[in-house]
């Protein structure tokens, strides 16, 4: 099944980028200066990653298809490709109206961020996902999903058992974000004699593309139990389908793993609820005011009362009849724990972020 959304996302990009929206092939020479075209800058280490990545693919399919609006989609082989795809966007399309560059991913905020620009074409705008800077040069616009709120409440919804957070790297503000969240969530409500541990999976970016060593980490630490009873917070990217599988194979599974970014509860019957981050909706919504010809708010921050993240609770986890541990075997469990701290979370989020 993951295998066969990652072709169908590659497959869509090629005819997107392929077709207009009576199927004629773009050729420079069909491509007028006041044609409004969307190129997507996609990340060279997470297509596939069922997360929200795939998510804010996703969403510039949408707008692409419900507008007839024509798409190119770059995919880097690496950070040093991604950053010459991106400087020979700018030289191309400077002066060009109405085009747009997403950048899909914080590993590419550095350059995107120190990189001088002239975007003279009227309407024409880079749209960066996942940059706390306010800062960027004219013409760019950026966006962070707050993750603070949900990965709280996903922290206090998880405190009836012990818990492994597992990150793909250090230094990611999404990924310190979402740690902190949680651990602070589980700080708080979570019941006497729990606890809670950490765990980096790399020291660096291919942390997020590593599935086969999440796995076998994960399988190590499984074998450790007589009988797996922990709930996982992964913060993996693709690395996280790893830890999926592992969960899968394992028979003797009283464990749990947190769904992240989408709902994830068709790909293991071990996910009760997800952590979801709305990128896909976010960027639909941008490129919708953009075609419309509203300008685009130099940054914004968007968290749980925005819209931009939430937790997503699967009652079909206790339609499978799984091997359940005393602590959540009553179908109400996450539930009432979701209701009971929500508005909390969203209170910790927004304090947090008014004080920034």
């Amino acid at each position: 099944m993951i295998k066969r959304r990652c072709e169908y996302l590659l497959i869509m990009a090629v005819m997107l980028s392929a077709c207009s929206k009576d199927g004629e092939e773009l050729e420079p020479s069909h491509v007028t200066e006041r044609q409004a075209r969307v190129t997507l800058l996609a990340t060279h280490n997470g297509m596939g990653d069922n997360g929200y990545i795939d998510s804010s693919v996703e969403g510039v399919f949408a707008f692409a298809f419900q507008t007839g609006t024509p798409m190119q989609m770059l995919l880097p082989k690496d950070k040093e490709e991604a950053k010459q795809m991106y400087d020979l966007w700018i030289a191309n399309n400077a002066d060009k109206d109405s085009a747009v560059l997403v950048v899909g991913t914080e590993a590419y905020g550095d350059f995107v961020e120190s990189t001088p620009v002239n975007l003279t074409g009227k309407g024409t705008r880079v749209l960066l996902f996942e940059s706390t800077i306010t800062g960027q040069p004219d013409g760019v616009s950026s966006i962070m999903m707050s993750r603070y709120g949900a990965a709280y409440l996903c922290g206090a919804m998880s405190g009836i058992m012990d818990a492994f957070v597992i990150a793909a790297t250090n230094g990611y503000n999404t990924l310190e974000e979402s740690i902190h969240g949680f651990l602070d969530g589980y700080e708080a409500h979570h019941e006497e004699g729990k606890k809670a541990e950490l765990v980096y999976l790399s020291d660096g970016e291919t942390g997020f593309a590593m599935p086969d060593s999440a796995y076998h980490l994960m399988s190590r630490r499984m074998a450790d139990f007589f009988v797996y009873n922990e709930i996982v917070f992964p913060l993996l990217g693709g690395s996280g389908l790893g830890v999926l599988r592992c969960m899968n194979d394992e028979e003797a599974n009283l464990g749990l793993i947190i769904g992240m970014d989408v709902d994830q509860s068709a790909f293991s019957p071990r996910v009760p609820f997800s952590m979801v981050v709305k990128t896909g909706d976010v960027v639909h919504r941008y490129l919708d005011d953009w075609l419309s010809g509203k300008e685009w708010p130099k940054h914004q921050t968007l968290g749980m009362l925005d819209g931009g993240t939430d937790v997503l609770l699967h009652p079909s986890f206790y339609e499978r009849n799984p091997l359940v541990l005393d602590s959540y075997k009553d179908p109400e469990t996450f539930a009432k724990r979701f209701g009971e701290y929500k508005e909390e979370a969203i209170r910790k989020e927004n304090l947090r972020l008014s004080e920034k």
